[in-house]
């Protein structure tokens, strides 16, 4: 897709809404075609978001639990097996994520009664409402998909009848044969519908947030992290292709009762765990340092059935503690950190939880989660410590973290920048900042400021951005949504250096999913050369100018890496696609801006050279070389690659060695990295 493209996409105007769902579903599937997605979260949330207000009747445990189900399809979009019904597929799997999210919710304790028992009330309507679905949801898919069309989706029956390829007579009989087995199954559940009420019990539901489709879409397709409530949800509902995902989500919910598992311990692979952002780890200078006993970092680390879970504390100061847990699975890289303040009393560890993120995005606290007690026992020689949980009684042992220095390779040429801006406007909120340059100096910068929903662009890269014509208060679209989030999207702004050289920002999207995580996706040029695109994924605009980004445009300094935004961990039961991009590293998360659109030389492209460890010890490593050649979604190469027979497998099983011979944006330096293997399908 070319960068052009994909402004066209975030204008809403690529995929036509009249497109079939079997159409929609092909090209997510083939080319992961974002706005693809979009129609069909749009198309369908009235029967996934119906579905689960009517089973759930909370609108908030609603919205998660459908946006659990649209995040099922984007993982699972191959395995429909009749695309043509998929609004029947959607509804069946609203029922189960409903009934999951249901049984999931605190037990409320009944008041004790003051009465002699008495007759069960009648059913009421309420009741036929949460029911309808369950019974609808059980019905052979034969007869459920043109119930869902037309008394879900309201199509009628010529419409139906196209939609699923069937002869209008066919539809018709399948139809009354539908109706009258829902009405049975309702009667044998208390509820004798007639069949022109069916119709009003599955009124449409109130409509979704405005920016619902924008939101969904980008949770589902990756472009941002799902929101801890909506994790749980979206295991164990379908038969998964891995099934330790379902251990990762539990494992990273379960802080509270972690150790509950039954580890078989072995040597860890080694893994390192992302490390919070600054200000999750910033002292409070109240509070004093920590005892010197609980200075720096302790860690655990353990493994089962290939999956490796790292815990982390860091005593920040004398009352705040940062505890981190990061789960490793063949195809899932997931981490929680929690901040509270903790009391260390005669060795009794109290810890009360008062901030939570998910990877970077901040989520609420449940009261019920906040307060955990430890019983803290150092070792000997004061290396390490054990804490055993004084609920559960599970005891964990912790280790001392010798001083580690990760440092991550970005251009020398960016070495000597400095954010700073000269002057900058009175901003009306809290701004957030990125920053550009360009060229192979990277002399020309640019600073981008988001203030609510106006940017501030330092066009001429002055440092200034008080100067008229670098305010954007008009930009091309706005969503905003009842949940606070917020979307911004500008597109076309040209800068221009002091000689004259142009470059320009062809789209700059903005998305705010709370007062502190604002998420940003740039596509730009250099001079006239290729397009390069940087986040949603993890490119997130900073608190402070200090903080910020760098994005470089236009350097000479290339790397290949594997996707982020479209992972592709191998698989032992069939060969998969293996993508990578190509792209100029920058400096800070998210700062890789990947090539996009330019078509190159046939046969041209990256070379992995993949190394797998023999599971027979003493026989040698099975290498295997794939030219990367294939093009998709603007700036991902792939090739399918098979795992041959006899290696190891799991969590970073396998060495890749990435080059580019003859790339044309700028000489590429080989990297090595690590690539899950997952196991075979059980």
């Amino acid at each position: 897709m070319s960068l052009s493209a994909f402004v066209r996409q975030l204008a809403g105007r690529s995929a036509p809404i009249k497109s079939a769902d079997a159409e929609l579903l092909a090209r997510f599937i083939a080319t992961r075609d974002e706005s693809a997605f979009a129609v069909l979260v749009d198309r369908h949330t009235p029967t996934v978001l119906g579905a689960c207000r009517r089973l759930l009747g909370h609108a908030q445990d609603a919205e998660d639990a459908a946006q659990a189900v649209f995040l099922l399809l984007a993982r699972n979009a191959g395995r429909v097996r009749q695309p043509a019904a998929l609004g029947a597929w959607l509804h069946g799997v609203a029922v189960r994520v409903a009934r999951k999210a249901r049984a999931r919710r605190r037990p409320i304790q009944p008041l004790p009664e003051v009465t002699s028992p008495t007759l069960p009330p009648e059913p009421s309507w309420a009741d036929a409402r949460r029911v309808i679905d369950e019974v609808l949801a059980a019905l052979p898919e034969t007869l459920r998909a043109p119930l869902v069309l037309c008394y879900l989706e309201g199509l009628t029956r010529d419409e139906a009848a196209a939609r699923l390829g069937w002869p209008l007579t066919t539809l018709r009989g399948r139809l009354e044969r539908g109706r009258e087995k829902l009405r049975a199954g309702l009667g044998r559940r208390g509820f004798p519908l007639a069949a022109g009420l069916l119709a009003v019990v599955l009124e449409s539901p109130a409509p979704a947030a405005p920016n619902w489709t924008t939101t969904t879409t980008a949770i589902a397709t990756g472009a941002i992290p799902p929101p801890l409530t909506v994790v749980p949800l979206s295991t164990g509902v379908l038969p998964v292709k891995a099934p330790l995902v379902r251990i990762a989500v539990i494992a990273c919910l379960g802080l509270a009762t972690a150790g509950v598992f039954a580890a078989r311990r072995s040597e860890p692979p080694s893994i390192t765990p992302p490390k919070p952002q600054a200000r999750v780890l910033a002292p409070d200078p109240n509070a004093g340092p920590p005892d010197k006993a609980l200075a720096g970092e302790w860690r655990l680390t353990f493994t089962w059935d290939g999956a490796t879970r790292t815990e982390t504390l860091r005593f920040v100061d004398g009352k705040h503690l940062v505890w981190q847990v990061h789960l490793r699975n063949p195809g899932v890289d997931t981490s929680v950190t929690l901040r509270g303040k903790y009391e260390l009393k005669n060795g009794e560890l109290t810890y009360d939880v008062t901030e939570r993120w998910n990877g970077e995005e901040p989520m609420r606290v449940k009261p019920e989660d906040a307060v955990r007690k430890y019983q803290m026992t150092w070792a000997e020689n004061r290396t390490g410590f054990e804490l055993k949980n004084k609920d559960g009684g599970n005891v964990r042992t912790y280790r001392a973290v010798k001083d580690e220095v990760a440092v991550l390779p970005f251009p020398a040429v960016l070495n000597k920048i400095e954010r700073t801006i000269k002057k900058e406007p009175k901003y009306t909120g809290d701004p957030r900042y990125l920053l550009l340059a360009f060229g192979l100096e990277a002399k020309f910068r640019t600073w981008v400021v988001l203030d609510g929903t106006t940017l501030y662009i330092d066009r001429n890269g002055n440092g200034d951005l008080t100067e008229d014509g670098e305010k954007f208060d008009n930009p091309n679209t706005v969503q905003k949504g009842l949940d606070g989030k917020v979307s911004v999207t500008l597109t076309g702004i040209d800068l221009t250096e002091p000689d004259g050289t142009s470059h320009s920002i062809k789209v700059i999207t903005t998305l705010k999913i709370t007062d502190t995580s604002t998420y940003v996706r740039l596509g730009s040029q250099a001079r006239g050369g290729p397009d390069q695109l940087a986040g949603l994924t993890n490119l997130r605009l900073a608190e402070t100018a200090k903080e910020a980004q760098v994005l470089h445009f236009g350097g000479n300094e290339v790397i290949v890496r594997p996707s982020l935004s479209m992972p592709s961990p191998l698989s032992v039961d069939k060969a998969v696609e293996f993508r990578v991009q190509v792209g100029a590293p920058g400096i800070g998360s998210g700062s890789f801006a990947s090539f996009v659109g330019e078509k190159l030389a046939e046969g041209l492209g990256p070379v992995a050279e993949f190394e797998f460890t023999p599971l027979k010890a003493g026989d040698k490593p099975v290498k295997v070389t794939a030219n990367l050649i294939d093009r998709c979604c603007g700036d991902q190469f792939f090739t399918k690659v098979a795992v041959p027979d006899g290696v190891k497998i799991g969590v970073n099983a396998v060495k890749v060695t990435l080059s580019f011979p003859a790339c044309p944006w700028g000489k590429v330096e080989s990297t090595t990295h690590f690539v899950d293997v997952l196991p075979k399908q059980k």
